[in-house]
């Protein structure tokens, strides 16, 4: 059972996440998932790439006792898939975090300058 607890902790991590998202509703419950999937999906496939070409040259890991040890492809853990994905969730979900703030800090600040101007005469 201890092979599979890397990949667990990658879907726990990833479950957390969509937690996360779906209470604060910032990428994939937002205004428009359909636009956050695609971002994910083609981030996740980048990274994919880049590990393809990376493996290529001769760079990859030779696994350890807490991996599966099903490959996708050869030195390609399926582990990794779920780990390209979760890094682009939570950069996703991060992006939204901080695009939340900022905007309640503008809002903020807009909301106190309209308190402070001086009303006007009709």
């Amino acid at each position: 059972m201890t092979s599979f607890l890397y990949l667990g902790l990658l879907v726990g991590a990833l479950a957390c996440m969509a937690l996360v998202d779906h209470r604060a509703r910032l990428v994939l419950w937002s205004g428009r998932p359909w636009r956050a999937a695609v971002v994910l999906v083609v981030g996740a496939a980048l990274f994919l790439g880049w590990d393809v070409v990376a493996i290529g040259a001769g760079f990859y890991s030779r696994g350890g006792a807490a991996m599966t040890g099903v490959e996708l492809r050869p030195h390609l853990p399926l582990e990794e898939l779920f780990f390209i994905v979760f890094l682009c969730y939570v950069t996703l979900v991060l992006h939204g975090v901080a695009g939340h703030l900022l905007g309640r800090r503008q809002g903020g600040a807009r909301a106190r300058d309209d308190a402070a101007a001086p009303l006007e005469a009709p």
